[in-house]
This record gives C-alpha cells, sequence and structure tokens, in this order.
C-alpha cells in the first residue's frame, strides 16, 4: 500500500507525536464508512480491530488483506495496529499473520491468563511469533477482570485474577520476565488511574528500556467506584479526552514528548454500542478538537 508523504513545509507543521486513531467507537459501523469518517475528521493513521464481540472487530483472519488495504488507501489512511483482545493463544498467532499481511508492526492485547500462565506457556509462542514476522507484541497494562461479553457493565470484579499486568510493579516484572525487542507494552491511562498509578512515571519506565510501543489517548468517568464497577469506565462521552475530564491529557502527551516516544497515541473509548455514524462523528470531532490542542507543538 502506497502512503502519502507530507511535504516538508507541512511536516513542520504538524506535531511531533504521531496522533492516530482507534476505530473501535464506531462499534455498530461498516468498516468503509467508518475509516472514511475517520479521514474527514483528519486521520491519517487507524489501529484496526479484530477482537472478540461486542468488542471491534471489523477486520479478521480469513477476509482479504487486498481490500482492507484497498478501502484505507483510497482515504489515504494507513493501519498503524491490531488489537486482538478476548482470543486465545491460537486465535492470536492467526491475528500476528494477519497483521504481517497487512503491513501491521504491532498486535496488541491484554494479560489473558494469569500471570503465571501467561509468562510461562501463553505469551512466549506469541512473542516468537511476532520476531519471525516482524509484528511487535504490545501487552496492555489492563485490570486483571476476566473479559465477558458484558463488560461495559461492570461486573466480574469480583473474580479477578491474582496477579495480571497493571500496575507499574508488574509491568517491570513482565518487561524483565520476557526481556525480548518483540515484547513491550501498550499504556492504557485508565486501568492505571484505577490502580492510583503516576501515569508519566510508567512513560518514562517503558521508554527508557525501549518498551513503551503504545498508547492509548482515553479518559476516564469521573464517577467511576472502585472495587464495584470494573471495567466499566463510564458511557463513551465521559471516557474521550475532554477539557472536564478526569485525566490531563496535555501532560500526558507532554510527558510522552519528552521521552522521544515515536509510536502511535491513539484516540480511544468504549461505551458507543447503538450509537449512529453521526453521534459518534460529533463526540469525536469534539474530543479530537481538545486532544489536538493539548499536542506539544514541534
Amino acid at each position: 500500500m502506497s502512503v502519502p508523504s507530507l511535504s516538508t513545509e507541512k511536516a513542520k507543521e504538524e506535531p511531533v507525536l504521531r496522533y492516530t486513531a482507534e476505530i473501535l467507537p464506531y462499534h455498530d459501523i461498516e468498516f468503509e464508512h467508518a475509516v472514511r469518517d475517520l479521514a474527514d475528521i483528519g486521520f491519517s493513521e487507524i489501529n484496526l480491530w479484530s477482537s472478540a464481540s461486542p468488542l471491534g472487530h471489523h477486520v479478521n483472519p480469513g477476509d482479504d488483506p487486498h481490500e482492507i488495504l484497498r478501502v484505507l488507501e483510497k482515504y489515504r489512511m494507513r493501519p498503524c495496529g491490531l488489537t486482538v483482545y478476548g482470543k486465545n493463544q491460537q486465535e492470536i498467532l492467526e491475528r500476528v499473520e494477519f497483521a504481517k499481511e497487512l503491513g501491521i508492526d504491532t498486535v496488541i492485547f491484554d494479560c489473558e491468563a494469569n500471570y503465571t500462565d501467561f509468562v510461562s506457556s501463553f505469551l512466549p509462542p506469541i512473542v516468537e511469533a511476532g520476531a519471525r514476522n516482524g509484528v511487535r507484541i504490545a501487552v496492555e497494562n489492563h485490570l486483571t477482570v476476566p473479559f465477558s461479553a458484558t463488560f461495559e457493565s461492570g461486573g466480574n470484579e469480583d473474580r479477578r485474577w491474582d496477579e495480571g499486568v497493571d500496575t507499574l510493579a508488574q509491568i517491570k516484572r513482565l518487561v524483565r520476565d520476557i526481556d525480548d525487542p518483540y515484547l513491550g507494552v501498550c499504556v492504557a491511562p485508565p486501568h492505571l488511574w484505577v490502580m492510583q498509578e503516576t501515569l508519566t512515571e510508567v512513560i518514562s519506565f517503558l521508554a527508557e528500556r525501549k518498551r513503551l510501543y503504545y498508547y492509548y489517548v482515553w479518559d476516564i468517568d469521573r464517577d467511576y467506584r472502585h472495587g464495584v464497577d470494573g471495567l466499566n469506565f463510564g458511557p463513551g462521552e465521559k471516557q474521550l479526552p475532554r477539557p472536564d475530564g478526569t485525566l490531563d491529557h496535555r501532560v500526558l502527551l507532554s510527558a510522552l514528548d519528552r521521552v522521544g516516544y515515536t509510536g502511535p497515541v491513539s484516540l480511544k473509548c468504549h461505551g458507543t454500542a447503538g450509537w449512529s455514524l453521526e453521534r459518534i462523528g460529533a463526540e469525536l470531532r469534539a474530543s479530537d478538537a481538545y486532544v489536538r490542542a493539548c499536542l506539544p507543538a514541534d
């Protein structure tokens, strides 16, 4: 797929950080319509999702990669990641191969098993497959609440695994236990906020070790109830970054800029099931305006 090049003059006007978008909010919207709307907002890179329902699953193994790339090229888009939550080991291995076919260099998922099983048997074959295919594996710092089809309404909080990858200490352990250049971390701010971690400390630790592979620009409802709401981070509009949100994204994006991070910083939210294309577009455009104002200038 050809990627449009920016002129030198335009490149100087663009922020240093690679500001990208998730297809995820376009929950029930057809793939091409979602791509077209994101391009209209002003994005040139998009993270595709191939996850378990009800999460985004706009593209999947078995789909024609040439058709997916044709749609992206039509709207001058390129894929910057593939997120594959709620999948077993074999399904993730298939999606590593699929990412290679799409020219994607990073596959993202969370800790899909109790930590000891995750690092001993679940993750190593996936990292090896990533190395063979030139695809990095980014593990999201994610609450250890087991995935379910009803996660957006909370629940399963009382069924947490003993250990996962949801704190800075556990992130440090992960990159120590599997010290491989094809394994890194996708930073998810709401999960760290729930765990009362300092996000800028996590960013610095991972950047120093070249293990910061992906970053979600994502917020959380101020009314979140610790120990009760689990993975329910609020309605979609409360998860999108905004001036009156929970997190100061200007601080976080500046921290990413200071450490020299050059990977995607990707606009994300859950909680949009049943929304119309018009509503999704309106909410994303409002959030996008705020985020662009927070991006450090070159």
